[in-house]
């Protein structure tokens, strides 16, 4: 190993720098290029310096060929030149098993970040050298810039199946945290954004965790504290820093998944509304033709109402008062001179009298032929359509009225499902920044632990107490207030009230139960009796919608053999054509997700809470990941929970006796998980913090989003159900004026079948007089008694007469009773058409419009993630990496402690050129043991 050594420092620069691999070695290939930059106390830049390191793995021989900046370029492992060609550091290596090599130049190059400080001493603006040995309150302000904005263009789906490309500001993403230690002599020291802590010397730790790129973060951040100080100083800040791939690390992974669904929620809400609207407009047209159909029936009574009251009824009156005050009298007259008159006119009245026979029997037979079937007609033809209004519209309307209400019933539940989530959700927010504070205190352990190895023991004791709280921030599902148990709650509120509301507005609108049948089935079965009636079926009738069923959906079997007229056939017509139209769009039984009917946009929006991708199983992926005994469903991997046991252990080894290499296993500021350092660990875990609690402020938002959705849901049905119930309020009146209707043309039949009796017993009269005229040889008696029972038969038809002058009146009233019922079932019609368009634009636009605001929301950031994420694997920050090789990239910026004394620059170089040294020599002496 020492003669290889040896033949790279003379024969190729200690190129220490990477390169990629070239041909045939079988050789992985590490770039790690760190960046110091030492700012001056206005956070302006002083001095930077790259410090570039390779680390090779495998067997075989390389060339490596490594961007760098030749400015102060120098070797930090061995002494002697570097071999540059343009640009790049060359070197010829031999590896077998894992080699490091070391560079480090002066950086010029353009700085990711920009940092800048103001300093206020009682409320007014001055230098850092003018707070040195001054006392009062002290305001310190630090701005942090990612200054890698650059416009580009986006793509992303608008809510409609629609992709919109818009240009927006893509900055790389940057993550970090500053931190500072104030003295013992700063006392009320306050911030409203840092975490703070003691250092164990009497001092205050201020931690600020900065995620510089939007949409997660913000680009700019001003963060800072205040402080009343004595003998002032301004202490020194260490900012550190470092890109990031969102899409690409397994630390945003569940933020990401936000996104994407957040994506998907926007795009069904939007369909499912849209779907909404648009059955609702049906219900609007269908409720606008029923009113047609109805004005038609208001007028057709008011018509028939008239002309019973107007010609039938005074008619029948007038036929009562001509044959009780008229032909009574004149038949008794008759009797009187037909005594008289026998000798003369007996040749001549006997053909009168048979011609007055053949009148009456005419009269007999129309009234029997005509107006006793017509009226009969008459009474059939109300019943029908008052048990047409009665047991089909009523009961129709009325199911309607309970569907919407059963419907307004689940979306509250809904609404009250996804209010108690969005309550909880704030508890998760307040376990993650739990778990925050206590990585910063992991991270200060992890810094004095690195100071002074010596007291080892001693400094584990913040380490382990920041362990501590992580697990008591993360805590257990059934702990209120701590992560796991936020997130539980947050779970059991979406699967115990909101899946079970939308479960019971689906069975609403479509239940293949025989004992509850939804609004698909009932309307159904509407449809077909209406069908029946218009076909006129005697038979065969489907068991589905009448027998057993029958009580359940409120309906009875047509009664066979009836005749209804033109009219009312073509408002039934009209009546089942729209429900059936409306029905269609209510639910599809060979399709249950079919987004467009209703059925299908509730089980849409149900999958999305309960599929395997869905929001649920989200939250169970989530704890498991937080803890993988939090519930059953977690897979046999472990998560932050036992990753903190693993570490805790970790610490243990460490205190016990591995303190010759712990400045290795702890790592450094800048390090990440793949480094498999300590510090690498923590800042990893930190990372994923600031993504969960990212994720956990677009859930909130989600929810909330929801939740509103659903009030007005819950608002649209409640109008739709008041609409339908008056329907069918409208509809029993109309049904009790058709009933009237059929009384009196009954009893209009029964007058007309006396008036029939009458003019029958007239005729026999007249027979009888004929046979007297013929017979006027056997006795003018004869004569006088068929006159006299002439007389009697005009006394009974007049009573008939006024029986159906009565039956007319009746009828009479009972068209006024229809016209009134279908006027006013006329009116609270419009109110239906109306309660469906203003659920159309108060309800479901509104829902539809927010579900794809949301859906672009979710698609413009998850865009801009998208764009942050190629910037950060593509574009590198510093020098960049060797062909095929891994490059890692992070930051450094060291603010100065301005106090007054000089030189402390000279001498923080000295030092580090001491602590360089050190670690050279200790690397040498390491490989030279190697076997």
């Amino acid at each position: 190993m020492s003669r290889r050594l040896l033949t790279v420092a003379a024969g190729t620069t200690a190129a220490l720098l990477l390169a990629g691999p070239a041909a045939a070695a079988d050789v992985d290939t590490t770039n790690t290029e760190t960046v110091q930059v030492y700012l001056n106390a206005d956070g302006s830049v002083d001095t930077a310096r790259v410090y570039d390191q390779l680390d090779l793995t495998g067997t075989g021989t390389v060339e490596l060929r490594n961007p760098v900046t030749t400015d102060g370029l120098r070797d930090l492992d061995e002494f002697g030149g570097t071999d540059i060609e343009d640009g790049a550091a060359v070197v010829e290596l031999e590896v077998d098993g894992e080699e490091r090599l070391r560079t480090v130049s002066d950086f010029d190059g353009d700085l990711p970040l920009s940092v800048s400080v103001e300093y206020r001493l009682d409320g007014e603006v001055v230098d850092a050298e003018d707070v040195v040995g001054e006392s009062g309150e002290l305001e310190v302000r630090y701005r942090v810039v990612n200054e890698t904005g650059e416009p580009r263009e986006i793509e992303y789906d608008d809510g409609t199946g629609t992709m919109v490309t818009a240009e927006e500001e893509v900055h790389v993403p940057m993550v970090g945290t500053m931190t500072t230690v104030l003295p013992p002599t700063f006392t009320d020291v306050s911030s409203g954004e840092a975490n703070m802590g003691g250092d164990g010397r009497g001092g205050t730790r201020l931690t600020y965790a900065l995620t510089l790129f939007p949409p997660i973060g913000s680009a700019e951040q001003e963060f800072g504290y205040r402080a009343v100080i004595a003998d002032g100083i301004i202490p020194e800040a260490t900012l550190s820093a470092l890109p990031v791939s969102p899409l690409d690390s397994p630390t945003y992974a569940t933020g990401v998944a936000g996104y994407e669904g957040g994506i998907e929620s926007g795009i069904a809400l939007t369909q499912g509304a849209q779907t909404i609207d648009e059955n609702l407009l049906r219900l609007r047209d269908g409720a606008a033709d029923l009113l047609g159909g109805l004005i038609q029936l208001r007028n057709g009574a008011q018509e028939l109402s008239t002309g019973l009251a107007d010609r039938a009824a005074p008619g029948a009156h007038e036929l009562a008062d001509g044959l009780g005050g008229q032909l009574a009298p004149g038949a008794r007259e008759l009797s009187a001179g037909a005594r008289q008159l026998y000798q003369g006119v007996g040749g001549q009245l006997a053909p009168g009298a048979n011609r007055l026979a053949a009148g009456g029997a005419e009269l007999a037979d129309g009234l029997a032929k005509r107006l006793v079937p017509g009226a009969s007609q008459l009474a059939a033809g109300g019943d029908e359509l008052a048990d047409g209004l009665r047991n089909r519209l009523a009961p129709g309307a009325s199911q309607l009225a309970e569907g919407a209400g059963d419907a307004a019933d689940g979306a509250g539940r809904l609404a009250d499902g996804l209010e108690t989530a969005g309550d909880r959700a704030p508890e998760l927010i307040g376990g993650l920044e739990q778990v925050g504070s206590g990585l910063d205190r992991v991270d200060a352990g992890l810094t004095r632990m690195y100071d002074g190895v010596g007291g080892l023991p001693e400094q584990a004791r913040p380490l382990r107490e920041g362990i501590e709280r992580l697990r008591a921030g993360i805590g257990d599902i059934e702990t209120a207030g701590t992560l796991l148990g936020g997130l539980e709650q947050i779970r059991q509120g979406l699967r115990t009230e909101a899946v079970p509301a939308l479960e019971r507005m689906a069975d609403g609108v479509y239940n293949e139960s025989a004992e509850e049948p939804g609004a698909y089935q009932r309307i159904g079965c509407a449809v077909l009796v209406l069908t029946d009636i218009l076909e006129e079926r005697t038979k065969d009738f489907d068991p589905a919608c009448y027998g057993e069923n029958a009580a359940l959906l409120g309906l009875a079997r047509p009664v066979a053999g009836y005749d209804v007229d033109q009219l009312t056939l073509t408002v039934l017509e009209t009546l089942r054509d729209e429900l059936a139209d409306g029905r269609t769009s209510l639910a599809n039984p060979d399709d249950p997700l079919d987004r467009n009917t209703l059925y299908g946009g509730l089980n849409s929006l149900e999958a999305a809470l309960t599929s395997g991708e869905g929001v649920l199983a989200g939250l169970v992926r989530l704890q498991c990941g937080l803890s993988s005994e939090s519930v059953e469903a977690c897979p046999d991997e472990p998560g932050l929970l036992e990753g903190l046991d693993l570490l805790d252990d970790g610490v243990g080894q460490l205190v016990r006796g591995v303190v010759g290499s712990v400045q290795g296993g702890i790592g450094e500021p800048g390090d990440i998980p793949a480094d498999e350092t300590l510090r690498g660990g923590v800042n990893g875990l930190s990372d994923g913090v600031d993504q969960i609690i990212a994720g956990g402020d677009a859930l909130v938002a989600g929810l909330m989003q929801l939740t509103d959705g659903a009030h007005q849901l819950h608002d649209g049905n409640l109008r739709l159900s008041d609409g339908a119930g008056e329907l069918a309020a409208g509809a029993r009146d109309a049904a009790d004026g058709a009933g009237r209707i059929a009384d009196g043309a009954g009893q209009l039949a029964d007058g007309a079948e006396d008036a029939a009796d009458g003019a029958g017993q007239i005729a026999d009269g007249a027979g009888q007089l004929a046979d007297g005229a013929e017979d006027a040889a056997d006795g003018a008696g004869q004569i006088a008694d068929g006159a006299g029972q002439l007389a009697d038969g005009a006394d009974e038809a007049a009573v008939g007469a006024g029986v159906l002058a009565q039956g007319l009146d009746d009828a009479a009233d009972g068209s006024s009773q229809l016209y009134q019922g279908l006027g006013q079932a006329a009116q609270g019609a419009p109110q239906l058409v109306d309660g469906a368009e203003r659920l159309s634009a108060e309800g479901s636009s509104q829902l539809a419009a927010a579900g794809q605001e949301t859906a672009a929301d979710f698609g413009t950031r998850y865009a801009l993630l998208e764009a942050g994420a190629e910037r950060a694997t593509t574009e590198p920050l510093v020098n960049g990496a060797p062909d095929g090789a891994t490059l890692r990239t992070a930051f450094s910026f060291e603010l100065p402690e301005v106090s007054g004394e000089g030189g402390r620059n000279v001498v923080r170089g000295l030092l580090a050129l001491g602590v360089f040294g050190a670690a050279a020599g200790a690397a040498t002496f390491l490989r030279a043991r190697r076997p």
